[in-house]
């Protein structure tokens, strides 16, 4: 979660004092930035950290901003969506086959899917990575890895991606300001 400091808005509200809403126009714009690269840069550490594609990740990823206004200085931005298929991370072997599986979901950590292995299905042509249920050959389930939720939350992504939104919402309440004083900044 990223806060901004009661001593940056104690800053930003005496610099514009003299703007009706000044303070609450740049705090908004700033939060707004801040959000918008939130989105982006989240995308491009997941693919970063896991072995799933951008293009992937954003067709399976329902990702909601709520952006802030003059009148609600929050906001917040999601992501969620259904586990995806282990099929869509790095696989070996990519095709049918009874061999082991070896799958690669975060980069770097390989492991070995004795029991596991890959088909396409007759009706829906879906390819996967599946297991037996039971010792009989049917009923099979599809192996599924991570959703959009867990890849975000987890540390290694999370970290880097609040301190850099943190780091564009300061500059951007800089900015705001700036181009509010020098009159850019609208009515």
């Amino acid at each position: 979660m990223i806060q901004i400091t009661q001593e940056a808005i104690d800053r930003v509200e005496m610099v514009l004092s003299g703007i009706p809403k000044g303070a609450e126009r740049v705090l908004s714009n700033a939060i707004n930035r801040g959000l918008l690269r939130g989105k982006t840069r989240a995308v491009k550490k997941i693919t970063e950290v896991y072995t799933i594609s951008s293009s992937t990740f954003t067709s399976v990823t329902n990702t909601k901003i709520s952006k802030s206004s003059t009148s609600n200085l929050s906001g917040f931005l999601s992501f969620s969506g259904y586990k995806i298929p282990l099929y869509k991370f790095h696989v070996t072997p990519s095709e049918i086959s009874k061999g082991i599986v070896s799958v690669e979901v975060e980069k770097g950590a390989t492991e070995e899917l004795r029991h596991a292995f890959i088909r396409q299905m007759p009706r829906s042509r879906h390819m996967g990575v599946f297991q037996r249920v039971t010792k009989t050959r049917f009923p099979v389930e599809e192996i599924m890895g991570l959703s959009a939720a867990q890849m975000v939350w987890s540390e290694k992504v999370l970290e880097e991606l609040e301190t850099e939104v943190e780091q564009v919402v300061y500059e951007r309440i800089e900015h705001e300001m700036d181009r509010l004083l020098s009159g850019c900044g609208g009515s």
